[in-house]
C-alpha cells in the first residue's frame, strides 16, 4: 500500500506538478549563510530525521487511526487525501503540507482516481523550544511550494548521501519549520494590551491576546478553545498552572482594567461602560468590579473626582489593587501579582 520510488522517478513526479526539477544551492557557503557551525551542533542535538522518502498511495488506500512517537510532515505532490487528526478532518491536495504531531491519532485516505504521491519526512525531538515550534506550525497548511521544494531537497540528499548530508538535511527541515512557523512569530511580537503575557507559554500567550481582542463578545469556553489546537481540559489545566487564574477569571480582569480605564478617563454613564466592556447587565458589572477593585464602580469614579490623594494612594498600590495601579501608572497587569 505504501511504497518508495526511485529518486528519478521523484524528479519526474515533481517536475510534472510543479515544473520544479532543479536543486537548490546547497554548497557550504550556503550553509554558512544560513547557520554558525555551533548552531549546525545543537541542531543535530535537538533533532532527528528518522526517514525521507517520496511514498506512492493508490485511490482508496488508507492508513487506519494509529500514533507514533515522533512527528510526521507530509507534502502533497499528486492526488487527494482526507486526514484526520487528533478528531479535527482535513482535506489535502497538490501544493499543501500536513504536519503530524507526535503521540497524535491519526489516519488519512487517498480519494483521487490516480495513484497519489507525497514527500514524507519522519523527525524525533525531545527539545521544548523544536517541539514549541511543530505546535506553532498547526497542522494544515495550503499552497506551500516552500516546504515542498525542500522537502524533495531532503529526499534527493538522502538518497545522494555525503558526508554533509546530515547537516543540509537538518538545514532544509528548519528552514520548513521557522517557514511554517512565520504567522505565530509575528504574532508574539505583537504586544499585548491590557496583561503582561511575556512569561507564558505560547498557547496561554494566544488565549490571553483573543481574550484582550474580544472581551467585549459573549465568550464561550468552547469559542476559546477553538483558537488554539489543544484539547480543552489541557488548555485549562495549563492556563490556570501558569497564570495562577482560570480563563474566565483572567477575562473578567481584562473587563475590569478596561472599566477602570474608561471610569478614569471617559465620562460615559455606568451602564454604557458596562456595556462597553462586555459585561451582561450592570448588576454583574458591579460585582465583579467591586470583587477586583475593592469598592463599587460608581464610588470609585466619585473617589476620582474628590480627593487628589487617591492618585498616589493607587499608584503604590495602597488604596487600590493591582488592576488600578496598573491602569494609572499605564502598566500591564501581570495576572500572577493579583490577590
Amino acid at each position: 500500500m505504501l511504497g518508495e520510488i526511485t529518486p528519478d522517478a521523484g524528479v519526474n513526479v515533481y517536475g510534472a506538478v510543479f515544473g520544479f526539477a532543479g536543486h537548490i544551492h546547497t554548497t557550504s557557503a550556503f550553509l554558512n549563510r544560513c547557520f554558525e557551525k555551533r548552531e549546525v551542533d545543537e541542531m543535530q542535538q535537538e533533532i532527528k530525521i528518522l526517514i525521507s522518502v517520496l511514498a506512492k498511495m493508490h485511490g482508496g488506500d488508507t492508513f487506519k487511526p494509529h500514533t507514533h512517537p515522533y512527528y510526521q510532515l507530509d507534502h502533497i505532490v499528486r492526488g487527494s487525501y482526507d486526514f484526520n487528526i487528533d478528531g479535527r478532518t482535513f482535506t489535502a491536495g497538490v501544493g499543501d503540507t500536513i504536519l503530524i504531531p507526535a503521540n497524535c491519532v491519526h489516519s488519512f485516505t487517498e480519494t483521487s482516481d490516480e495513484t497519489g504521491y507525497y514527500f514524507e519526512v519522519k523527525f524525533s525531538s525531545f527539545s521544548k523550544g523544536v517541539m514549541e515550534m511543530c505546535s506553532d506550525a498547526g497542522v494544515f497548511v495550503q499552497n506551500d511550494d516552500f516546504s515542498g521544494k525542500l522537502l524533495k531537497e531532503i529526499f534527493d540528499e538522502n538518497n545522494n548521501s555525503t558526508p554533509e548530508s546530515e547537516e543540509i538535511m537538518l538545514t532544509y527541515l528548519y528552514a520548513i519549520l521557522f517557514k511554517l512557523t512565520e504567522k505565530k512569530r509575528r504574532e508574539k511580537n505583537t504586544s499585548s494590551k491590557y496583561i503582561e503575557v511575556s512569561a507564558y507559554s505560547s498557547p496561554v500567550r494566544d488565549t490571553i491576546r483573543f481574550l484582550e481582542d474580544n472581551y467585549k463578545k459573549r465568550l464561550s469556553l468552547d469559542t476559546i478553545v477553538a483558537q488554539t489546537t489543544l484539547q480543552k481540559s489541557y488548555l485549562c489545566g495549563l492556563f490556570k498552572k501558569e497564570t495562577t487564574v482560570s480563563i474566565f477569571e483572567c477575562l473578567m480582569i481584562i473587563r475590569v482594567r478596561k472599566a477602570v480605564e474608561l471610569l478614569t478617563y471617559n465620562p460615559m454613564p455606568l451602564a454604557q461602560v458596562s456595556k462597553e466592556t462586555g459585561f451582561v447587565n450592570i448588576t454583574h458589572f458591579n460585582r465583579v468590579f467591586t470583587k477586583h477593585v475593592m469598592i463599587p464602580p460608581g464610588q470609585y469614579r466619585k473617589n476620582l473626582k474628590t480627593q487628589d490623594f487617591y492618585w498616589n494612594d493607587a499608584t503604590e498600590g495602597r488604596k487600590a489593587n493591582h488592576i488600578t495601579a496598573a491602569t494609572l501608572e499605564g502598566k500591564k497587569i501581570v495576572v500572577n501579582n493579583i490577590n
